[in-house]
């Protein structure tokens, strides 16, 4: 083995279970049946990227023409991203659907309507495709054993807020929100990317925001319908030490280190704490 590309997906399926990492990305298996909430977490995105590269490209919108042009880049973005992985598997259908998510949107856009007077958006989507070299004499002599390690990703936007710059992560959940914003201080994918962030844009970034989409609605337990969805949104920010980045990249090259000896044994162990 030359070299190993991993992205967040990835490490967090080995962590979660090796065998899982196994089926997934090794043997290109996947389930019939679609996540909803995945689904709806795409088309969010899909949203969220095509109006902000619409802001990108024209400012924030300051007038009723401007503001229907940018819904509606954002809203055929996020359909045709939203479309094109209902076609990928089956689903069964609750109320995560494309008009919840057009829905969302526009409760967002009254959620964020004062963002102009103290945001610039820098860049939307960034892939990056970062080599990861040692920095100490611990992640030499570890990194010595391994191969070439690639680690890569997508940040979702980049910004400047009050004179400092930020990338910013956008996440949708059902979850209680203040366990979702707790959990997300210890979040491999955004300590990861915090640490990438600087490399991938090529200057320093302070810190990560989260910008959370919650989404809820209740299901009549006669009719089995589902009432109108209930939205709420939170911008958490998430300032990481030189500490942080340095035991997260430790645990990523350790998590090399177990994908490679499990590649060249061929055994993948099955996690029975996590998979079911």
């Amino acid at each position: 083995m030359n070299e190993i590309v991993l992205d967040n997906t990835k490490r967090g399926d080995f962590r979660q279970c090796k065998m899982k990492y196994y089926l997934r990305h090794v043997r290109g298996l996947q389930p019939n049946y679609g996540s909803t909430a995945i689904r709806f977490g795409v088309a969010w995105h899909g949203i969220m990227e095509g109006y902000y590269g619409w802001v990108i490209e024209h400012g924030f919108p300051n007038n009723k023409d401007e503001r229907v042009a940018a819904m509606e880049a954002g809203l055929i973005l996020g359909l045709q991203k939203y479309e094109a992985e209902t076609k990928k598997k089956e689903y069964i259908d609750d109320y995560k659907n494309f008009n919840t998510a057009a829905e969302a949107f526009a409760a967002y856009l009254t959620w964020s309507a004062q963002d102009l007077t103290f945001m610039e958006i820098l860049h939307t989507e960034k892939v990056f495709d970062h080599q990861l070299l040692p920095e100490s004499v611990g992640e030499e002599e570890l990194m010595s054993k391994l191969p070439s390690i690639r680690f890569t990703g997508k940040i979702d936007l980049c910004l400047n807020m009050d004179n400092q710059v930020w990338i910013q992560d956008f996440k949708t959940t059902a979850w209680i929100l203040s366990q979702a914003v707790l959990k997300s201080n210890r979040s491999p994918q955004l300590i990861g990317y915090s640490y990438a962030a600087d490399k991938a844009f090529g200057f320093n970034v302070n810190g990560c925001l989260i910008l959370f989409c919650h989404l809820s609605a209740y299901k009549s337990k006669k009719t089995g319908e589902y009432g109108s969805p209930k939205f709420e949104f939170r911008r958490v920010p998430q300032v990481y030490s030189p500490g942080d980045i340095t035991a997260w990249k430790l645990s990523f090259l350790d998590t090399v280190r177990e994908i490679v000896y499990c590649t060249e044994t061929g055994f993948w162990a099955e996690s029975f704490d996590n998979c079911y």
